[in-house]
């Protein structure tokens, strides 16, 4: 079966993905600004065998956590148990398991594909320092507000999403692309330097 791959700023390395519901939710952990790093590991050793895992650890605010998207592993697959060592390998606080209606629940879903939709956009550098600057300058501040304050060469909003996917600034997508949108500046912390963002 191919794989494609999924890049993001947050991502240590290139992670396979096989199927829709682990790309959304890939991307919305890269755009979820309590989720500092994603990790991936493509096998662990259990009683001296290596059984594949494709695990995803997320490190957020409270912890790290292993990822096991219930509704994206095959009814067949032990990797469950995998998993589980995986965590306690890579000394993890716990495992989360998700649904495929945790990740699809909207509007966050389809926010988070609208926003990623803009991560191969190119920017003028005076209009990336026109938005950082102003919401630096202005603290956290609603979409319609900073869309509004800034002068910018190409469209603000779609810059500002195209932002939001190098980690540059943050979007709260809990309540998905309204104008009353809060937009914040993002963690100075990440390795931002990749511009261009896979699948």
């Amino acid at each position: 079966m191919q794989k494609n791959l999924f890049i993001g700023f947050k991502a240590s390395r290139a992670i396979p993905i096989r199927n829709n519901l682990t790309r959304d939710f890939l991307i919305q952990a890269t755009l979820d600004g309590d989720v500092r790093r994603i990790e991936y590991q493509n096998n662990v050793i259990i009683d001296e065998r290596i059984v594949p895992v494709d695990g995803i650890i997320v490190e957020r605010f409270d912890g790290r956590f292993a990822v096991d998207i219930v509704d994206a592993r095959p009814a067949y697959d032990q990797r469950t148990e995998a998993l589980m060592q995986l965590a306690f390998a890579r000394r993890c606080h716990g495992l989360i398991e998700l649904r495929a209606a945790d990740v699809r629940a909207e509007p966050r879903c389809s926010a988070a594909r609208e926003v990623w939709s803009h991560r191969a956009v190119r920017m003028h550098g005076d209009d990336r320092s026109e938005i950082l600057e102003t919401l630096e300058g202005g603290g956290p501040v609603c979409l319609r507000e900073l869309v509004a304050s800034v002068a910018t060469r190409g469209e603000a909003r779609t810059l500002v999403y195209a932002l939001a996917c190098e980690g540059a600034l943050e979007l709260d997508l809990g309540c998905g692309l309204a104008d009353d949108l809060i937009v914040r500046s993002g963690h100075l912390g990440f390795p931002v330097g990749m511009r261009a963002y896979g699948a």
